[in-house]
């Protein structure tokens, strides 16, 4: 269900106590103190407003001030307007002078308060419309845009007339774009396969419509909450990008490089590919040095203007232009060179252009006269080539700016895992998409031919069936997007377009797989259950086709990662009457578990109990139940990129190995030949890898932290009620604020309940802490790893096993603990490409030391796309943990990693979400309820929800070995986690060898004579044991001259492995020689595909640099290979991604 709230427009975007200094402030003519913060940054401090009020009181005393014109009119007034009313804005930049790029830009979430859609019609298209007209006018005029999914909105309603204008002041460099993603994507919760997707999206769209002159030549990362590595060296350097700016940072940070001129540095964020993707970075300057995204002054809306006419009242250019002077001087003093940058806008600015144009005219005009300093129309990549040829010593820097707080309780480090379930889909979604582009290029299959477009699709940028999928994930990685710091109904929204282009998708795949299966679009019938809808959904081992399936039925596995590998089937059956056979008629092996009570429940909890009957809540139960019984695991073993199909079949005696009986337990030990795990008084106590000889105790814990709601920290050393100790930060989407450092068990305490079953595939060990934590422990026959799969919720928003503790939020984790010495060092990933080096209550030598961190457990969280471990170097050993969704993840104590799984929080954060981050099986959260009381004090309002909080499901695979060892397994085992084979199912086809069995019916008897292929390889060559297939898609055929985009990427970062960690060498034309899929051609391009790679290199800017803080590592490798052009031979250097543009026969 989605509403449409009534919201503020972005000037009224502000705290409480900026909202009500405004009025008075403008009154004034001083500028508006919500640009100098984002509309997300906290209520201004006592500091703050008493520095607006000494501005107030000091404006007070020149009101009658007679060095401004106005107050004695009977003098020459220093400035006229021109004669012919025409402001000259012709200026660039002057040698000697300070010069001011001011940068009119506006900031456009697809989706936050409100959807991605609502914004549009209210906002953003008035935007657009307003801008580009204001810029044809003046050639001197500039704007920069970042959101190109709004800009495709906004093109695809415009008439010839208006896209020809577009295209003039686009060729002309008035209009840039920068990013040019579809969104401005959040940098701690996709995995980089989504950025790159989202990013490669935007820029083939601005190839289309604009040709070369639209290719994006800077980054304008302004609104997230955190940078990562990854998005400096690949999204940014690797993407023909010279720049990167944000507009918040660490605030100890940002005050010593305020102090020091050093909010701009290169910023060298792989420490594969070294200075060959290093990048001009910097935190922008905002409203006299306070950071944001605004500039000294704002014009949006009816307040102050320049009044430059004499013969009216209120005259105040000469005031303008001394303070335009001052702030410019101001800033001069903290940045290095003579060159500065404003960011002229502010959230959904311009929609009347008019307003910036008219007033910056005037300011440039004026100030310019004045000739004190130099001002003039600018863009950010303009600002960098004047900051290159200043040819002086810039700083580089490695670190990545994570975790981000702006005061000293203020840590952004909730949204790593908020909205658990939504980052997930992404996750899931984004390795479906894959498969099906695969498939699309290799079934030929057009997007009519398909005949199932999505109703309300991502606005067009290819032509293939998998487009609006591909956009629908791409707007979802919004920084308020999969972040999961939107309102409730925001959150649907995304889900909902990501469900509804699947459903395209998984027609465009079953036809698919009829032709290349079958040579026919339409014979076999196919049923996914990849969660579309709740009662396909393998996540909770509910999937109606095979359930029901009395005759059996075939699975059809895609296997995306240019490998072959040999991956886990989890299938719902009902009873244990069943057999497995490969492709070949060979019976494999297999297991039937039955599914706990856990699982079986979790249908029900989507139940809306509001106004129900007690017969319509028994039909509903009925309806929604898990008709399964049991779970089918089977081994299948894939090709490298293609499909291959197993066939399960019901018997009178079960071919399969039924699982015992589950039964309680104290004390015992399983193993599966890899490794062995004693359980102790319903704890889990050591973990022994058997091949490598190594053991440590090993300890799984659920606890909960208690959401703070502001106030104080009494553990923290310091004063009493000081700020060491207090704030009024409460915890909430974005914040993490618990008010102790205490981990509470998961209700009452108790032993948790451990029950086992064993079968020769796999072997179960269940632990329930209590009916809203638990897992399930795997240990599968000769499987380098071990499996926890981890439920959390509902989680209850009343805490009656604690004393005094009524409604209260609740971070969730699960903990591994270990007897390892890590000595406060671990590692986490940055979006999935390289690790990085963490330390407890530490930061890179290129923060302020000593940093402080004075929240404990908050402060030392960041962001795991994909991994986490710690070693033990002495012994060496390393325990790693790889997921399958984004979650925060810290090592708190030594030898411990905790994954933060789940939160309820029931108090906003005052981040300007109004909202709390109480979300329901519903998918409800106060739907009738205005902003600002949304779910306030956990309850769900007047919106018609009674239902459970939601529960989320996912997966932990745990390696422990030799260092050298997890690191070679651990990426391998990250694909397989993270891009598993994709499933269809069918009724049963027919297997080699394997004659008609005599319990089908006769309809599928004659199905099973029709199958013409039941396993292929698309590939004539395996890919290196180091390389992925990344993507390969047709969607930008028409785009490309009727090219396919092919992209590879390196696994391994440098220095990980002594083998894996060298460079690749790929032979396209023998990897691509299979028949249907035979390489004639190949183009190497940009990461997005935009322009030749060679020169997207050439024209990379050159920058002096010098280390002050001596970083070590292991030697990158700076210089780039090119690919063969006559061999189609190709050299990835570690964690390289290369793109090609390639034609097949």
């Amino acid at each position: 269900v989605h509403t449409t709230h009534s919201f503020p427009t972005t000037s009224r975007r502000t705290r409480l106590g900026m909202a009500a200094l405004a009025p008075l402030l403008l009154t004034l003519g001083l500028p508006r103190p919500s640009l100098a913060l984002g509309p997300k940054d906290p209520p201004p401090s006592p500091e703050n407003i008493r520095s607006w009020q000494w501005a107030w009181n000091e404006r007070k005393l020149t009101q009658n001030n007679p060095k401004y014109w106005r107050h004695d009119p009977s003098k020459e007034p220093p400035y006229r307007p021109p004669k012919d009313w025409v402001y000259n804005t012709s200026s660039g930049p002057i040698e000697g002078k300070i010069n001011v790029h001011l940068v009119p830009h506006t900031h456009d979430d697809t989706g936050w308060q409100v959807t991605v859609d609502q914004y549009f019609f209210t906002n953003v298209y008035y935007i657009l419309d307003n801008v580009v007209r204001r810029l044809h006018e003046d050639p001197n005029r500039r704007f920069m845009y970042v959101e190109t999914g709004f800009f495709k909105r906004w093109w695809d309603q415009q008439p010839e007339s208006i896209k020809n204008m577009t295209r003039r002041v686009v060729q002309g460099g008035q209009l840039e774009f920068i990013n040019g993603g579809w969104c401005m994507h959040d940098e701690a919760s996709p995995y980089y396969v989504e950025m790159v997707d989202q990013t490669t999206r935007g820029h083939q769209f601005l190839v289309d419509a604009f040709g070369p002159a639209a290719n994006p030549k800077g980054t304008w990362q302004i609104d997230p909450f955190g940078h990562s590595n990854t998005q400096a060296w690949l999204l940014s350097a690797e993407a023909g990008m010279g720049s990167l700016f944000w507009g918040r940072m660490d605030y100890q940070d940002g005050h010593k490089r305020y102090e020091n001129s050093g909010l701009e540095w290169i910023w060298r964020g792989s420490e594969s590919l070294g200075k060959s993707a290093e990048i001009f970075a910097g935190e922008l300057y905002g409203r006299q040095g306070s950071f944001g995204y605004g500039a000294p002054m704002s014009f949006d809306g009816t307040g102050t203007q320049v009044q430059d006419d004499p013969s009216r009242h209120d005259y105040n250019i000469d005031q303008q232009v001394e303070e335009f002077i001052g702030y410019a001087l101001e800033q001069a003093k903290h940045t290095k060179t003579n060159h500065i940058m404003w960011a002229c806008g502010n959230d959904f600015n311009y929609q009347n252009a008019i307003h910036w144009y008219r007033n910056l005219d005037k300011l440039i005009h004026y100030v310019n006269l004045n000739g004190t300093v130099n001002a003039f129309y600018s863009t950010p990549s303009y600002y960098v080539e004047q900051k290159n040829k200043a040819n002086i010593e810039w700083e580089v820097r490695e670190e990545d700016i994570f975790p981000l707080a702006d005061a000293a309780h203020n840590y952004w480090t909730g949204y790593f895992t908020s909205r658990p379930a939504l980052k997930r889909q992404v996750r899931f979604a984004s390795n479906l998409l894959n498969a099906a582009r695969q498939m699309e290029v290799v079934g030929k299959l057009t997007k009519d031919e398909v005949g199932t477009p999505t109703i309300r699709p991502s606005p067009p940028v290819g032509t293939g069936w998998t487009d609006s999928l591909e956009g629908t994930i791409g707007v979802a990685t919004h920084h308020d997007g999969m972040s999961g710091t939107e309102r409730q109904d925001v959150s649907d929204d995304y889900e909902l377009r990501i469900a509804e282009s699947q459903t395209e998708v998984e027609v465009g795949m079953a036809k698919s797989l009829n032709l290349l299966i079958n040579n026919n679009a339409s014979t076999i019938e196919f049923s996914h259950c990849g969660c579309a809808q709740m009662e396909v959904c393998l996540n909770m081992s509910m999937c109606a086709f095979t359930a029901d399936a009395s005759d059996g039925f075939s699975v059809v596995a895609w296997s995306p990662i240019g490998r072959p590998s040999s991956q886990l089937a989890r299938v719902p059956v009902t009873g244990t009457n069943w057999k497995v056979a490969d492709p070949n008629g060979n019976m494999v092996n297999a297991s039937v578990v039955p599914i706990d009570d856990i699982t079986k429940n979790l249908p029900l909890l989507y139940i809306n109990y509001f106004q129900k009957t007690k017969q319509e809540i028994a039909q509903m139960k009925r309806e929604y139940a898990n008709n399964a019984t049991h779970v089918l695991y089977f081994s299948m073993d894939l090709p490298s990129m293609g499909f291959t199909t197993y066939t399960v079949s019901p018997c009178t005696q079960s071919a399969v190995d039924v699982a015992e009986v589950s039964h309680p337990v104290h004390s015992t030990t399983v193993t599966n030949g890899i490794y062995s795990l004693e359980i102790t008084d319903g704890y889990t106590t050591s973990l022994t890898n058997l091949r490598s000889n190594i053991t440590t105790a090993w300890k799984i814990e659920w606890g909960w932290y208690n959401s703070s709601t502001g106030g104080c920290t009494k553990e923290i050393p310091g004063p009493p009620a000081s700020e060491a100790q207090c704030s009024s930060q409460a915890s909430g989407a974005y914040m993490f604020r618990p008010n102790s450092s205490r981990l509470f068990f998961p209700g009452p305490k108790v032993t948790p309940t451990v029950t086992v079953t064993k079968t020769g595939v796999v072997t179960e060990v269940r632990q329930v802490f209590s009916e809203w934590a638990s897992h399930v422990i795997r240990l599968f026959d000769n499987q380098p790893f071990v499996e926890v799969e981890w439920t959390a919720g509902p989680i209850p928003t009343d805490t009656p096993w604690i004393q005094g503790e009524t409604d209260t939020g609740k971070e969730v984790v699960v903990r591994y603990s270990t007897d390892l010495e890590s000595k406060g060092t671990f590692f986490t990933d940055s979006n999935g490409r390289e690790m990085v080096k963490r330390q407890y209550n530490g930061r890179g030598p290129s923060y302020p030391q000593p940093l402080n961190v004075s929240e404990p457990i908050a402060g030392n969280y960041y962001p795991v796309n994909a991994m986490i471990a710690l070693q033990d170097k002495a012994l060496n050993v390393e325990m790693a943990i790889i997921t399958d969704v984004a979650q925060g993840g810290s090592s708190i104590h030594n030898g411990s990693l905790e994954l933060m799984v789940h939160r309820r929080v029931l108090v906003d954060d005052n981040r300007g979400v109004q909202e709390p981050l109480n979300e329901t099986m519903c998918g409800c959260n106060d739907i009738n309820a205005p902003p600002g009381s949304m779910g306030a004090h956990g309850h769900l309002g007047d919106g018609g929800c009674i239902c459970a909080g939601l529960t989320v499901r996912g997966r932990h695979w745990v390696i422990l070995d030799t260092i050298q060892a997890a690191h070679a397994s651990r990426r391998q085992l990250d694909e397989l986690l993270n891009f598993p084979a994709t499933l269809a199912f069918s009724a049963p086809m027919e297997t080699r060898g394997d004659a008609a069995l005599p319990t089908e019916s006769e309809n599928v008897r004659r199905s099973r004579d029709v199958v013409r292929s039941r396993s292929r390889d698309f590939l004539g060559e395996a890919l290196p044991a180091n390389v992925k297939l990344m993507t390969l898609t047709d969607n930008y055929k028409d785009i490309a001259n009727g090219k396919t985009l092919l992209r590879l990427a390196h696994l391994y970062s440098v220095g990980e492995h002594p083998t894996l960690s060298e460079p690749a060498v790929v032979d396209l034309k023998k990897v691509f020689s299979a028949p249907g899929l035979t390489i004639t051609s190949a183009a190497e391009t940009s990461l997005t595909g935009n322009q030749p790679l060679k020169q997207m290199d050439d024209s990379k800017l050159v920058w002096k640099t010098y280390d002050p803080w001596n970083y070590t590592g292991p030697s990158p490798y700076d210089e780039r290979k090119y690919m063969d052009e006559a061999s189609l031979t190709v050299s990835l250097r570690p964690m390289e991604l290369r793109t090609f543009w390639v034609t097949f026969e």
